[in-house]
């Protein structure tokens, strides 16, 4: 079968292969014959080899959002059958760990990835755990179901600490999960949503998702024109684009009492004036992933109940010898979500 994989411990490495299928599934995991596959921007960091991923398996099949129909079971398995139509948590918990055993799933500490330690989703077939398999109902789409993953980060964005309902947030880069967070928000009762990126095409798109003021960082000082949009800062600021200068900003915006959710991490130091961040009393979540099963759970609530529609977000549906195109679209900025079809 034909697989995307990264096969170099270097910036790209990728190579578009052809590999064995995999056989019968082991003990606990079912083979996935994958309908959908989307690139994230943690397939964007693989490509260029940033530090954090770089004690991932090589060569490896890269792809985490993932959804696909049962083909077969291995011994043990009972969470899911064949044939059942399955959407993809992307994080493999040890299941023993301290975090594990106090519920905290999301956060073990010795979580293993599909496309980061095992083969993942860009390919016809992939076998995967059945701990992080998520049975769907047939009348989703199999576009939909494979953003289910990266819609729950946005849904655990919106939803930790004090949530969103009644509250004015910003959401600080308005790439596909940010864009996700802008819809989430609105659809669980958000007042007023800010959002702010560089990207013009992306800060459009975030005005049809429901923002009511969007801001270019490159055009003019954002700490005012967030002030300027709430006299009174936001409740929340959600920040997704790792940028040194918008968690600073957060840190002096935020009202009093309010929250900062980090959603990623910038690539290295930045100076921030905590005796500010202290004295305003705000709180500082660092926020990974979902909740399992709990994120699943209001997501699949929001696009059953049609009070979210990813479909719009999708700018590319890609066949698997055309995935290279998908990733100089994504670091180009030039898409939303890319979803490869390797049928």
């Amino acid at each position: 079968m034909l697989a995307l994989r990264k096969i170099e411990r270097a910036v790209d490495g990728l190579s578009l292969d052809e590999i064995e299928a995999p056989g019968l599934p082991p003990s606990g995991y079912a083979k996935i014959k994958v309908s959908k596959a989307g690139i994230c921007g943690t397939d964007l960091a693989i490509f260029n080899w940033v530090p954090f991923l770089r004690h991932m398996k090589v060569p490896v099949v890269l792809g985490h959002e993932i959804s696909g129909i049962v083909e077969a079971v291995g011994e043990g398995v009972s969470r899911v059958k064949v044939g059942d139509f399955v959407s993809v948590e992307s994080h493999i918990p040890c299941g023993k760990c301290y975090n594990c055993l106090r519920g905290f799933t999301h956060v073990c500490e010795n979580t293993r990835y599909p496309g980061v330690h095992i083969d993942g989703g860009f390919a016809a077939y992939t076998n995967l755990p059945e701990q992080i398999l998520w049975v769907v109902d047939r009348d989703v789409a199999a576009d939909i179901a494979a953003m289910f993953e990266p819609f729950g980060i946005a849904v655990h964005a919106a939803m930790d600490g004090v949530g969103v309902s009644g509250m004015n947030i910003v959401i600080a880069g308005c790439g596909p999960i940010g864009l996700m967070t802008i819809m989430a928000a609105r659809a669980l009762g958000a007042n007023t949503i800010v959002a702010t990126d560089r990207n013009t095409m992306r800060l459009g798109e975030a005005a049809k998702r429901g923002a009511d003021f969007c801001i270019n960082v490159d055009t003019g000082d954002l700490k005012t024109r967030i002030i300027e949009a709430l006299p009174n800062g936001p409740d929340v600021f959600v920040d997704f684009s790792a940028a040194a200068e918008s968690i600073q900003v957060a840190g002096d915006v935020v009202a009093g009492g309010g929250e900062i959710r980090l959603m990623a991490a910038p690539a290295g130091t930045i100076e921030l004036k905590i005796e500010r961040w202290l004295h305003r009393g705000l709180t500082i979540r660092g926020l990974h992933g979902r909740r399992l099963f709990a994120t699943w759970i209001h997501a699949m609530r929001l696009v059953k109940d049609r009070r979210v529609d990813l479909k719009p977000l999708i700018s590319h549906v890609l066949p698997l010898n055309e995935a290279r195109e998908g990733f100089r679209e994504a670091l180009a900025g030039r898409s939303l979500k890319i979803l490869i079809d390797p049928t």
